[in-house]
């Protein structure tokens, strides 16, 4: 066993033990929490036998709410959480109300309300806030802020629903709506905390007019770290970003050494500085106090934005310092970035000319420009588009939306596609194949980002010890995504899983070749052999009776899912309750495990997926 280099999956995934509750509720204060729960519960299998529709998720969520705090009784952090607990319960139980008379009055409300979509990752009821202005016009599109928020160590649904009746003023801004996101609490909107900003966008475009071409994106502290990820990642989606304070790498803000060469690679995932260049295609303002150790996240991409000799011309940046100043934002930078930022409200952005960077094909937007698999996964790829075309580096499959010629790396084709590098040369592309391509590309954690389900083993394994460590992994995991995720997993036995099943979530599948029926029917077609005495991956051989197989792979079955072996998150308990930071996988897309719960060995396929 290597254990010099390898880390111990057991000692990662062993949450420590729960805080014990700071506030433990009264005799009466529970009665009324509990009570009040059983009701609404009531009230709302009521409405949905009377097909109410999307409009009962602004109910639900706060029987959920309520649920989850019953469920984990350390979230009452203090005695304000019981009061809070019940009028909650009562915002909610007035909703209901109002939904059986037909009648939703919260829809068309200015100021703070909290509303609620359900999610595609898990099934689970999802909070949000909108913010809507006295002098909103649904006739007209409106300019759109969405903002995350900072680390709240005592955020629940019960606080974040409780903020949305609470908050005073109700509005900050006149000329605009607010997106506030949950985010699934406090993950630097990683993994499904991500997924969450996006359906929570779409959430508010389904109820209110929005103009795609005026939503900004706004955060600070640990908002901004998740303004910096998505904001860079995906920097044609808005008219411009605010990133204040937070953090943008992982090495030195989250003190990590003795990283293996796999998490070495895997950091480029949200090591977000390293895509600098992005600010190009983004308005975009930076913000540390001057007194802020946070600072440094805004410094991180000024001094990559150097290195990459980006031209003062072409770009729209402000990098801001409040005087005199910590962990906040200073009155006067505020201003100036809100000036900064309205100047472009209204401005078309044609993207004629492109600068953009990634790591992954699972941040590959530019514009009109698709990086869709990259030659070397987790090495700098490049697009440039300018007025003689398009120059890549490090790219082997390229899409192109705009009409018109289109010129690759001096290649010159009729009109805009799917294009691919086959021996050196672009031609348009066949089918894809089985390659690592966009949001198909691993690693493991990245199942995890969209629908998935986890399939029990109905047979008896090859060997005890292996199978109850993978299992008991795999319990461990389902606990720690409902706190800290705040959903459960939807579940499945392997006799169950149905073709419509496989072709809309990713496949957990847990158990090995004799027990878990699905996995046996696919194994032939993994690139890997597994029977009663051997595992054999990556030219490679491990003995059966000690250890158990994880791994991520597209799904023969359904080749536009995953299928994922005796895995969640490969980071646990420990790394939540942490600096967000430490959220970056552990593990590759493989990784052989022993009964002990030590990895062996683990690794990347190729973009091959060989």
């Amino acid at each position: 066993m290597m254990t010099a280099f390898f880390f111990s999956a057991l000692a990662l995934a062993q949450a420590p033990p729960p805080n014990p509750p700071a506030y433990i509720p009264t005799a009466s204060e529970r009665e009324a929490i509990v009570g009040r729960t059983t009701a609404l519960g009531k009230e709302i299998s009521l409405l949905r036998t009377a097909g109410r529709g999307p409009l009962l998720d602004d109910v639900e969520v706060y029987h959920k709410a309520a649920q989850w705090l019953l469920r984990y009784p350390e979230e009452f952090y203090n005695r304000s959480y019981a009061a809070q607990a019940v009028l909650v319960l009562d915002r909610g139980l007035a909703r209901a109300r109002m939904l059986e008379r037909g009648e939703s009055p919260w829809t068309h409300r200015t100021g703070r309300n909290a509303r609620a979509y359900r999610s595609r990752v898990d099934g689970s009821l999802q909070p949000y806030h909108v913010v809507v202005p006295p002098g909103y016009d649904k006739s007209k599109p409106a300019r759109l802020d969405v903002v995350l928020h900072g680390r709240g160590a005592t955020l629940s649904e019960i606080s974040f629903l409780h903020q949305a009746e609470a908050a005073k003023p109700g509005v900050t801004y006149s000329d605009r709506l607010e997106l506030h996101v949950f985010g699934r609490t406090n993950n630097a909107y990683r993994w499904a905390g991500e997924t969450d900003v996006f359906e929570a966008l779409e959430a508010v475009r389904r109820h209110y007019r929005i103009d795609p071409a005026r939503i900004s994106l706004r955060g600070f502290s640990m908002g901004g770290a998740g303004t910096w990820h998505i904001g860079l990642h995906f920097p044609a989606r808005w008219m411009g970003i605010e990133a204040g304070a937070g953090f943008n790498e992982t090495r030195r803000y989250a003190k990590q050494t003795g990283l293996t060469p796999d998490q070495e690679k895997l950091l480029h995932i949200y090591d977000v500085f390293e895509v600098a260049l992005n600010a190009v295609n983004v308005p975009t303002v930076g913000y540390g106090g001057d007194q802020d150790p946070q600072l440094q996240a805004s410094v991180n991409v000024q001094e990559q934005l150097k290195q990459e000799q980006v031209a003062a011309g072409s770009l729209q940046a402000r990098f801001l310092v409040g005087p005199n100043i910590g962990h906040r934002f200073h009155p006067d930078s505020k201003r100036e970035s809100d000036a900064f930022l309205d100047s472009f409200a209204g401005k078309p952005r044609r993207h004629d000319e492109i600068r953009f960077v990634t790591y992954t094909p699972r941040y590959g937007e530019a514009a009109w420009l698709r990086v869709e698999s990259l030659e070397e996964l987790y090495a700098r790829a490049e697009v440039n588009a300018g007025r003689d075309g398009v120059t890549t580096r490090n790219v082997a499959r390229l899409g192109v939306e705009r009409a018109g010629p289109v010129v690759i790396d001096g290649q010159k084709f009729s009109g805009p596609g799917t294009f691919e590098k086959h021996e050196g040369r672009w031609r348009p592309a066949r089918a894809a194949g089985l390659i690592k391509r966009a949001g198909l590309q691993g690693p493991i954690d990245d199942a995890f980002l969209d629908s998935f389900t986890v399939v029990k083993p109905s047979g008896t394994p090859f060997h005890a010890a292996p199978a109850a460590q993978a299992s008991a992994a795999l319990r461990r995991f389902e606990a720690e995504f409902a706190k800290w995720m705040r959903g459960d997993p939807a579940m499945s036995d392997d006799t169950a899983v149905t073709p419509a099943r496989a072709a809309a979530s990713n496949l957990v599948l847990e158990g090995d070749p004799q027990s878990n029926v699905y996995l046996r029917r696919i194994l032939g077609r993994l690139p890997v052999r597994w029977d009663a005495e051997t595992i054999a991956i990556a030219g490679r051989t491990f003995d059966a009776r000690t250890h158990y197989l994880a791994m991520i792979y597209p799904n023969p079955a359904s080749p536009g899912r995953y299928v994922v072996l005796n895995s969640g998150h490969t980071f646990g308990e420990r790394e939540f309750r942490g600096t967000n930071a430490l959220l970056y996988p552990r593990l590759g897309d493989w990784a052989v495990v022993g009964s002990d719960g030590a990895v062996t060995a683990t690794g990347l396929f190729d973009r091959h997926w060989k």
